[in-house]
């Protein structure tokens, strides 16, 4: 409210004169209260005299009178006038003065009257007070929240609180309420209040990333940007207390009573040389040179995860287990995944055996699937494999003889042979990232790639065959757009063709060369080959399905929705890591492929050399799969982005980055 002297009428209007500033031009309706002194200025310099004298005195009325008492003596629901509350409540209800004090408390109370349009007040109902009362607190905590916020910047931008500072709860809650923020935006559940607290607009930009990081640092809480990304893709790396003590329970189950395979015939796994969760493993039974009887095992979880229980519904929450090259997150706590179901040489395991019979003209018969217990002899790295083959030491030169032969007629059924380009990382010093080129094809990956082959397709046929509700992986025609270098040999740049789905539906897997195919094989890691091994307990023993059909489609879509945020979070950690390796190798060229224009005027290319697809700008007028060399002149982290500089070829003298190879 402003207050001023009314010196004239001016066409209906009332020239006011306001303590400060121009006069105003109002009409009747823009004064809320009017009142005269017995003493009338004659000037405004005088008027503004007698109206400080008159304020003060109202102000210090105003402060004497005792809303609550007025309002507990008046009637509920009714309209007041200013006029009706001085008569009933002023000793002299004439006096202007104490009136204007009477207004003023009545204006400036938020609690006991209700406010009018016609300048009448309603005194609040008990009921009214009440949800008042509550209203009143939390806007009296969100101020003191907003104030402590503040402070609290205040406090880390100064560097009064840094990692080495105790928190108080609050101080944690709101550490964990910026995380939150900073995992999920604008869709987070805090922030429409924060960004309100914070003063910031109606989405989240990379400047108040930029902050929240900054703050999160600060405090001691960092978030690397490979953590972040994890925690963006819903990936948990701690699991709950009770899932922990339900796992230390599961690791005391004993064994299901099942026939024992003979620990003379020899049984083997096959990995890299850091796994731990060993999934599958085989023993070879018989080996003649135009036959081999071979069995292909399967870690057996159906009786100790069962449908219901909390390490099953862990195992549905999370889906499958993620691989980055910095750790790995697994699908069960490692008690269970590296040990108990783990199959560690030497140990007892139940397993779901996969017995095939194997002609020297490639041919895999399945003859059964039981459930068996095995103790493996030994876990080889694909290395030792490699070197046993080679060494054609007892089995091992006919296996993957026979292995070759299988591939061999997969790709006469359309199958691929991909050219995939896998690397090796050492992160261990962050500064000096080192890269190395691995070899995928060696015998022993094929040895492996086809026995999981074979047990994926062949329960997927069982499955079809007897009408079993399953989950299929399936793939459509590809469309081959550019012939391959090397003969039988293709790579992905190459292939137009629809990604892999999971599906309730039968059907061929196009680039696998199946008829069927379903995921079995790891059960420790997938949750879809979990249930498909409860399923196919119970197909093998011709009890009812576990499962509906309906049960697998929903899955099958939660699994997808899922599993593509898990991919693509790898997939940005790995490019993450590759941009480091960049950064390290500034200035060095690059051999690169242009692959299209973007309508955001960059460029999209292939560094061939390290797999990395990236944008750049400064390179319009390029065309499509055009060979150029890069010179890397800077590399930003975050976000990600290179400056590039490009040459038709090597200038003279100089040579592209080249990467060691490893067998």
């Amino acid at each position: 409210m402003e207050y001023g002297w009314i010196e004239a009428v001016h066409k209906n209007k009332l020239i006011v004169v306001p303590q400060k500033g121009k006069n105003q031009f109002l009409p009747a309706n823009r004064i809320a209260f009017s009142w005269r002194g017995e003493k009338l200025a004659y000037n405004a310099n005088q008027a503004h005299e007698l109206l400080e004298q008159h304020l003060k005195t109202a102000f210090h009325f105003m402060k004497k009178l005792e809303l609550e008492t007025i309002h507990s003596l008046l009637d509920e629901v009714r309209e007041y006038t200013i006029d009706e509350i001085a008569a009933d409540f002023l000793d002299d209800p004439k006096d202007s003065v104490c009136k204007l004090g009477l207004f003023v408390a009545l204006r400036e109370d938020v609690f006991w009257f209700k406010h009018n349009r016609n300048l009448t007040y309603t005194p609040r109902t008990a009921d009214e007070l009440e949800v008042l009362r509550i209203q009143l607190a939390r806007q009296k905590e969100r101020q003191e929240r907003a104030d402590s916020i503040q402070e609290w910047i205040k406090q880390l931008e100064s560097g009064e609180w840094n990692e080495k500072s105790e928190r108080t709860a609050d101080q944690q809650l709101w550490l964990d309420q910026l995380l939150d923020i900073l995992i999920k935006g604008a869709e987070s559940q805090h922030w429409k209040e924060m960004s309100s607290h914070l003063e910031w607009g109606a989405t989240i930009g990379y400047d108040e990333e930029k902050m929240l990081k900054n703050w999160l640092e600060k405090a001691g809480s960092a978030v690397s940007p490979s953590r972040l990304t994890l925690l963006r893709a819903d990936i948990r790396k701690k699991f709950p207390e009770e899932i922990l003590s339900e796992a230390e329970r599961a690791r005391n189950f004993p064994l299901v009573a099942v026939d024992r395979i003979s620990e003379k015939i020899p049984t083997f796994t096959i990995d890299a040389e850091k796994t731990q969760d060993y999934d599958d493993a085989f023993s070879v039974i018989e080996c003649s040179e135009d036959k081999l009887e071979i069995a292909i095992h399967i870690t057996d979880l159906s009786s100790f995860v069962t449908p219901g229980d909390k390490l099953f519904e862990e195992a549905e929450e999370r889906i499958s287990s993620v691989y980055t090259i910095e750790e790995s997150v697994p699908m069960f706590p490692e008690s269970l995944s590296n040990d108990t179901f783990s199959l560690k040489a030497g140990e007892e395991r139940n397993v779901f055996s996969y017995n095939f019979s194997i002609s020297q003209n490639g041919t895999w018969k399945l003859t059964n699937v039981v459930r068996q217990i095995v103790r493996v002899w030994e876990n080889l790295s694909y290395e030792h494999a490699d070197q046993l083959i080679h060494e054609d030491r007892d089995f091992w030169g006919l296996l993957h003889k026979f292995c070759q032969l299988a591939q061999e007629k997969r790709m006469e059924n359309g199958a691929l042979n991909m050219a995939r380009k896998e690397f090796e990382f050492d992160i261990s010093n962050p500064e000096q990232v080192s890269i190395l080129k691995l070899n995928r094809n060696s015998p022993s990956s094929r040895i492996i790639e086809e026995l999981a082959i074979a047990v994926n397709r062949e329960t997927g046929r069982l499955f079809h065959e007897a009408e079993f509700p399953g989950i299929y992986r399936t793939q459509s025609s590809y469309k081959i757009v550019k012939e391959p270098e090397y003969e039988n040999q293709q790579l992905p740049e190459n292939i137009r063709v629809e990604p892999a789905r999971l599906t309730t539906i039968a059907g061929t897997h196009a680039g696998l060369g199946c008829e069927v195919y379903m995921h079995a094989t790891s059960p420790i890691r997938r949750f879809v080959d979990l249930l498909t091994q409860h399923q196919l307990n119970n197909l093998i023993n011709d009890e009812e399905p576990v499962y509906s059909s309906e049960d697998m489609m929903r899955w099958a879509e939660a699994i997808t929705l899922r599993q593509r945020k898990y991919n693509r979070a790898e997939k940005n950690i790995l490019q993450y890591w590759k941009f480091k390796y960049l950064h390290q190798h500034m200035k060095e060229l690059f051999e690169a492929t242009v692959r299209k224009q973007l309508s955001n005027n960059n460029t999209e290319i292939e560094l061939v050399e390290l797999d990395c697809i990236v944008q750049v700008s400064g390179l319009r007028g390029y065309n499509e799969e055009e060979q150029l060399v890069l010179r890397i002149n800077e590399v930003r982290l975050d976000p990600l982005k290179l400056v590039v500089r490009a040459f038709k070829s090597c200038p003279e003298g100089e040579s592209p980055h080249r990467l060691v190879s490893v067998d």
